[in-house]
């Protein structure tokens, strides 16, 4: 993995970080500025063209958006056309709240549309890549009755939406996006979890900022991890919330 054109780095398994987190911290952690590069990518890099023209990223990233509804899902999922606006607004409202208050029955009446139609475009958003539905670990129930928590697909979609309708970024769900996105593309499965915020392989997550505290999952330290944004280095409960950026 060729980071940033500065260092190039093996890839990380999840059970790497894990399990030999220190070590791998002393590879990542020496890169200059590593945390600097990390918060610039936190908004600005998720798609390879950010590299062509930075000035113009985030409105090339509003013309997919509008594309994958007006042209992708139109035709997909053969649409009327005085729908597809619906889809814009469900997005933009799904930025403004913070996604542990989202459910189908207030997106429902924020966008008066009635909650089968919301649980079907709601699917939709996910099925074309720009939500996802994170659920709590268990089957046989309805995936949206299931769902606890809805996210835009990755940080810079939220960003660039959150720019367009003039509302200010919550640094909370940035990382909880990255967070959810970096597992998801190493190919392991999320859950949502009432004990921290995710659960993983079995293990427990809850993710904040350097000042976060163990009280969320003090009863679960057998298999339970606080992933701090803004430390360079973990400890035994502890992970840098970047290293999940290197996880393949």
């Amino acid at each position: 993995m060729l980071f940033n054109d500065i260092i190039s780095l093996d890839v990380i398994t999840f059970d790497e970080i894990i399990n030999n987190k220190n070590e791998i911290e002393k590879k990542i952690a020496g890169i200059k500025k590593i945390k600097g590069y990390f918060k610039e990518y936190l908004c600005n890099g998720y798609y390879p063209f950010y590299l062509e023209d930075k000035e113009t990223y985030h409105q090339k990233i509003l013309r997919i958006i509008e594309k994958t509804i007006y042209e992708d899902i139109s035709n997909y999922y053969k649409l009327k056309t005085e729908n597809l606006s619906n889809f814009k607004r469900i997005l933009s409202y799904l930025s403004t709240i913070p996604p542990g208050e989202l459910n189908r029955n207030n997106i429902s009446k924020n966008i008066g549309l009635d909650n089968k139609t919301i649980q079907n475009y709601l699917n939709i958003l996910k099925e074309t890549g720009l939500i996802e539905l994170i659920s709590k670990n268990k089957s046989g129930s309805n995936l949206l009755r299931q769902t606890e928590k809805i996210y835009l697909d990755n940080t810079d979609l939220y960003k660039s939406i959150i720019e367009e309708i003039g509302y200010e970024s919550r640094i909370g769900t940035i990382r909880e996006i990255f967070f959810i996105k970096m597992i998801k593309n190493s190919g392991n499965n999320i859950y949502y979890s009432k004990t921290g915020d995710f659960e993983v392989n079995k293990m427990i997550f809850e993710i904040g900022g350097k000042n976060k505290t163990k009280k969320q999952i003090k009863n679960s330290l057998d298999n339970a991890f606080l992933v701090k944004d803004d430390i360079l280095y973990g400890n035994k409960y502890e992970i840098p919330l970047y290293l999940f950026g290197f996880l393949y």
